[in-house]
């Protein structure tokens, strides 16, 4: 089969002919029908700091997906060929305390596909059949192969507990811009949205943010003020430090976006003292998120669809990494069809 292949730590990939991947007697074998992009395969194209102490090519990229099953492995009852499903990147080991105790999203022995494993950026993937979700339905495949980052928001918004709340947005990048949709769809009595991204912050009002703010401004905390909840999408140190102190008294900071540098607080006065809490959250619950993810979707209160902007044939692979990288592919997702 064809895939966008990393074959040497370095920087870019390639299309490359590969071995179809095994269909194990505990996996579902996907004919890849559509799957998007993501910040981390970025990181793993440009070979940053990161991806290079972590990633061990040869490896297929890419961890979003929706696919059809071709293949069922003969001790898997849930599924039949025909199913389109999207998956959990998420592929936990089933043993460890984390598992047990209903967290298999931070699993001690914790693998993702296109990152410890082959990825999703190819013709056919073959995973887990426990990380796999059956679609609803006529759910268009661009959709399903964004269900795994929308679920990310999902399971922010569900920790944050947001019906009735004032809430604010810290970086509208397609998570942030999800995480706007999904405090809505959930009940958010207020919805603020914070970027230095003109464009962005234009998605994110055309999406229902209720006032947007231009994160460079010295006086935001005091703009903002009294939120119940801040979610840091992005991973920048000011903008954790201005989320924390837009919070109200006893307010939740959930902390998502991952920064690059450690990061400085004023642990008295902006967290001990006010008595607010600092909630870390990765990945989704698999797989309470994900029901509740199906059912805004069911309802007709959650549509991600606004935000896939771009579209690309797996083959353009050069130019749907080359305008991510240079940032003209605008702000939103973009889904490579192979």
């Amino acid at each position: 089969m064809k895939a966008l292949l990393k074959p040497a730590p370095a920087p870019g990939a390639v299309i490359a002919d590969v071995d179809l991947p095994r269909c194990g007697p505990d996996d579902l074998l996907l004919r890849v029908r559509a799957t998007s992009i993501c910040g981390t395969d970025v990181h793993i194209w440009s070979w940053n700091d990161w991806a290079k102490t972590t990633v061990r090519p040869p490896l297929v990229l890419g961890h979003e997906v929706a696919g059809e099953v071709v293949e069922v492995g003969r001790d898997v009852a849930s599924f039949k060929v025909g199913d389109c499903v999207s998956v959990e990147s998420h592929l936990p080991c089933g043993e460890c305390a984390q598992c047990r105790d209903d967290r298999m999203h931070i699993c001690d022995r914790l693998q993702i596909l296109g990152v410890h494993r082959q990825g999703t950026f190819a013709e056919y993937l073959s995973v887990p059949a426990i990380c796999a979700w059956k679609n609803a339905p006529g759910t268009p495949a661009e959709v399903a192969s964004i269900l795994e980052p929308l679920g990310n928001a999902v399971h922010a918004a569900s920790e944050a507990d947001v019906p009735d709340m004032k809430v604010a947005v810290f970086g509208c990048g397609p998570t942030g811009l999800f995480t706007i949709l999904a405090a809505k769809a959930m009940g958010a009595a207020s919805v603020f949205a914070v970027d230095v991204n003109r464009d962005r912050l234009a998605m994110a009002r055309t999406l229902g943010a209720d006032e947007v703010f231009d994160g460079a401004l010295p006086d935001l905390p005091r703009r903002i003020s009294n939120a119940d909840a801040a979610f840091e999408m992005s991973g920048h140190g000011g903008a954790i430090t201005t989320a924390l102190r837009s919070l109200r008294k006893g307010g939740t900071l959930i902390a998502f976006g991952l920064p690059k540098l450690p990061v400085q607080v004023d642990w008295s006065n902006d967290l001990i003292l006010p008595g607010r809490r600092i909630l870390g959250v990765v990945g989704r619950h698999m797989f309470r998120t994900w029901g509740t993810m199906q059912r805004l979707l069911n309802e007709g209160k959650l549509d991600p669809r606004p935000v896939i902007t771009h579209r690309y044939r797996l083959s353009e692979f050069d130019e749907a990494f080359g305008a991510l990288t240079s940032g003209t592919a605008g702000v939103g997702k973009a889904v490579m069809i192979p």
